[in-house]
């Protein structure tokens, strides 16, 4: 089969969030010049021209346009194939760039729990030493990178996806008093998202007037089953599930009645969740010992610690406070920044 020479190739997974980057490159790039290679799902077919599913047979025609592409873009290290084929083909690497999800950097923190993920990591870090470029919105992410692979590649500040992007949904009614009804935890049933610290933290709460909004749509069934029972068990009624995928515009409505959100991940996540939160003028607790702390301090966005005891979790946050995140987030988190940033990666 000819390969049709394409300036710069995407390798990513089927995501929830995939469909829609695609769109945005397509719209604000000569699409023409880039093509996806998907691991996933047969949905997108019908969607691009310039996709592609990956089958097992594809693997030869992945190493050629891998080959005869200018740039390739690595969106996530996964899935593991992609990581051992890059180490016997060195010299690939020189063009490749790794837009870092999270997960793939703070696996580095379980290699040494089984023997294959022992092996695996030597795959792993001889790839990410010698990758050309490191994209993620959050240099502390980077920072991680050099010092835990002894990386070279280059720095790229981008915010990544549209996800990522603050959108100022004009129909949305954001709540305009200071009650503090809901709170929500976490953003999925990954146990990095560390719940049953938190209800512990919450159960002095559970008399008062609040609502625990525990979204838990997608991550291991097994640890949802656990956040579920201890959730009812300490409150009760006020334990608010929410367990099937909702559409951006349902899920957004539902933040914007939030009144506080906890994020306890132990690592950076939940950026998109965050950021919306944030830009509607919310109050928002993460760790104080992952790089997104260091992050919006940085930037001198107002956020509160999860590691702290909760004493004060139910004082609001005062006016300027919130106008002063949400103009920050405006500015940081803009469709504008994330063309840019792109555009930065691609002519690099």
């Amino acid at each position: 089969m000819k390969i049709i020479f394409m300036k710069i190739l995407h390798i990513i997974s089927n995501e929830k969030f995939t469909l829609e980057y695609i769109n945005f490159i397509n719209v604000n790039f000569d699409n023409s010049q880039h093509k996806f290679y998907i691991f996933g799902n047969k949905k997108f077919n019908k969607y691009q021209s310039n996709i592609r599913i990956f089958k097992k047979k594809d693997i030869f025609l992945l190493i050629s346009e891998m080959r005869s592409s200018n740039k390739i873009i690595l969106h996530g290290l996964y899935p593991s194939k992609i990581i051992i084929l890059l180490f016997f083909q060195k010299k690939l690497l020189n063009k490749t760039y790794w837009l870092i999800w999270g997960g793939d950097l703070y696996s580095y923190k379980d290699r040494n729990k089984k023997f294959n993920t022992k092996i695996y990591e030597i795959f792993k870090r001889s790839v990410i030493r010698n990758i050309k470029g490191l994209i993620s919105p959050i240099v502390g992410e980077y920072k991680l990178v050099k010092k835990w692979y002894n990386a070279n590649g280059r720095y790229f500040n981008c915010i990544g996806y549209p996800s990522n992007v603050f959108k100022n949904d004009k129909n949305v009614n954001i709540k305009k008093d200071d009650k503090i009804e809901y709170i929500q935890v976490g953003n999925s049933s990954d146990p990095s998202n560390n719940h049953l610290e938190i209800f512990s933290k919450l159960e002095k709460y559970k008399n008062q007037n609040i609502k625990i909004v525990c979204p838990l749509s997608y991550g291991p069934k097994l640890y949802r089953n656990t956040v579920l029972a201890e959730g009812e068990r300490i409150f009760k009624d006020k334990f608010v599930p929410l367990l099937k995928f909702l559409d951006r515009e349902s899920y957004i409505e539902i933040l914007s009645n939030i009144d506080i959100a906890i994020f306890n991940h132990n690592r950076q996540q939940a950026m998109g969740n965050i950021i919306t939160l944030l830009g509607m003028g919310k109050k928002v607790y993460i760790r104080n010992d992952i790089t997104t702390w260091d992050f919006f301090n940085k930037h001198y966005i107002k956020i509160f610690n999860s590691n702290s005891n909760l004493d004060q979790l139910l004082s609001c946050m005062n006016e300027k406070d919130k106008q002063k995140n949400s103009k920050i987030i405006k500015d940081l988190f803009s469709i504008y920044n994330l063309k840019k940033q792109w555009n930065d990666v691609f002519e690099y």
